[in-house]
């Protein structure tokens, strides 16, 4: 480590986190980010319009930290938009502000992304209060072929298998390094998400464009798991959108028709509809489908622009894709 310091420490790190409402959590995550070993960082806060006294806490026990305030809550992707846009350093770290991490982990990260000549770099996340157990890791993080997001190691004891590095197809946007001039190239994360499923469509639009991700295990961030997406009332309608956007816009045709994926796209897409009206969520199913019909034509001009700047191969996109299995007992099919 001290030869990264040494080699890359004149490298800035501007580390951007997004808040709303957020004080108990900013009193855990920002001291974890004085104690880091690597230094020349600068702290950017986007406050989404708090009221529970946020922006006066930072201004008082943490005056180097640079705090932008918003007059309402614009959500994740907008707010971390306003950050990297005011940003100094050559790499930003997206951090969520229910976080705490360890003191190495910006060193790790940093030299990571030196090292393997890559454009994003993604730690090992544990749960803060469970701190031997895991959340995701680089290879757990994936999503399938009909668009669910999820990871593999959640709920699991951290074990050897969890500490191999090496390159990773998704990274998320709670704790994670990207080289700022890749936003340039690709575009800012999508303002339209709001929330949830905008790093991995970043990450998608990323590997796309010909550009590749590192998970580092060294890197350990602990989270408080959907501290503050649980606070929203319309959390399902933002998965449920967000995740027939994602498919939309960055699906290489070939893959949506494939293995009879658009069947089972639409199938699932059925499934959910039936699944969120039994929990009480059929409004926000309807919600979410009325917002993909009314915004089907900006979606598309996405995705042609998206699509035009792909330079890796339909099959280096299927391969890191968990194929969806679907079974209809009714007719004993399975495909």
């Amino acid at each position: 480590m001290i030869f990264i310091q040494s080699a890359f420490g004149k490298i800035k790190v501007s580390v951007i986190i997004p808040t709303w409402n957020g004080l108990p959590l900013l009193k855990i995550c920002l001291p974890s980010l004085k104690k880091q070993t690597y230094k020349n960082i600068e702290i950017i806060i986007i406050d989404n319009g708090s009221t529970d006294g946020s922006v006066n806490f930072v201004k008082q026990k943490f005056p180097e930290v640079n705090i932008i305030t918003l007059k309402k809550n614009y959500g994740f992707s907008k707010a971390v938009n306003f950050g990297i846009k005011r940003s100094k350093g050559r790499y930003v770290f997206l951090l969520n502000n229910d976080t705490k991490i360890d003191k190495d982990c910006l060193m790790h990260l940093i030299g990571c992304i030196k090292k393997y000549n890559v454009e994003f770099v993604t730690g090992k996340f544990m749960y803060l209060n469970k701190k031997d157990t895991l959340e995701l890791t680089g290879h757990s993080f994936v999503i399938d072929s009909v668009g669910h997001l999820y990871s593999t190691a959640d709920g699991k004891k951290d074990a050897k298998k969890y500490n191999f590095p090496g390159f990773t197809f998704l990274a998320s946007g709670g704790g994670s390094l990207y080289l700022k001039s890749m936003f340039s190239k690709i575009g800012y994360l999508d303002e339209s998400y709001f929330l949830y499923y905008e790093d991995a469509d970043l990450s998608l639009r990323a590997q796309l464009a010909g550009f590749k991700g590192w998970y580092e295990p060294k890197a350990k961030i602990y989270h408080v798991r959907m501290a503050s997406a649980r606070k929203q009332k319309q959390l399902n309608y933002f998965i449920f959108r967000n995740m027939t956007m994602t498919i939309i816009k960055d699906f290489p045709i070939s893959i949506i028709l494939r293995d009879f994926n658009l069947l089972k796209i639409i199938l699932v897409h059925l499934n959910t509809i039936r699944f969120l009206a039994i929990k009480g969520y059929l409004w926000q199913a309807l919600k979410a489908d009325w917002y993909i019909l009314t915004h089907l034509r900006d979606l598309l001009k996405k995705r042609k622009k998206i699509q035009s700047m792909k330079k890796v191969s339909d099959d280096y996109i299927y391969s890191n894709i968990v194929k969806k299995r679907i079974k209809i007992p009714l007719i004993n099919i399975s495909f």
